[in-house]
């Protein structure tokens, strides 16, 4: 092998090389934060505010919820702090089967909705709950707020 035809091997080399780090840091991507201080936190959007509920009955909808310890309802425009915010994991969607049920029929996926864990115990109608979370929280009723 000469030299000269090593000059046109070895940029090609490099070209592929490129690609296949390329696509596997882009398939195998973690989440890099930077070093900034920036907190994210949730802004209630839905003009009558909206309830913030428990894991254990995530899917019902707020009117069914009698114990205030598993739902929370918060006001338009208001701000919480979020500790940690995901997807719901290992859920199905579930149908709703009780013919005395307004909500009859109604179907509630887990990805229309977001488990937020907050960094401060959050305050609901004037009494605070125990703790920050988890809540199950409607995507549509809110935004991400970074600063």
């Amino acid at each position: 092998m000469s030299i000269s035809s090593a000059r046109f091997y070895l940029p090609r080399v490099f070209l592929y090389l490129g690609l296949v780090c390329g696509i596997s840091s882009a398939m195998i991507s973690d989440t890099a934060y930077s070093q900034t201080n920036s907190r994210v936190y949730l802004r209630i959007t839905a003009p009558k505010g909206t309830y913030f509920k428990r894991e254990i009955n995530w899917y019902k909808q707020a009117p069914d919820i009698y114990l205030d310890s598993e739902r929370c309802y918060v006001g338009r425009s208001q701000e919480f702090l979020v500790s940690s915010i995901r997807p719901p994991t290992g859920m199905q969607p579930i149908r709703e089967n009780d013919f005395n049920s307004k909500f009859f029929g109604n179907i509630e996926y887990p990805s229309a909705y977001w488990e937020v864990t907050f960094q401060t115990p959050i305050t609901c109608g004037g009494q605070e709950n125990a703790d920050t979370g988890p809540w199950y929280i409607y995507r549509r009723h809110v935004e991400r707020v970074r600063r």
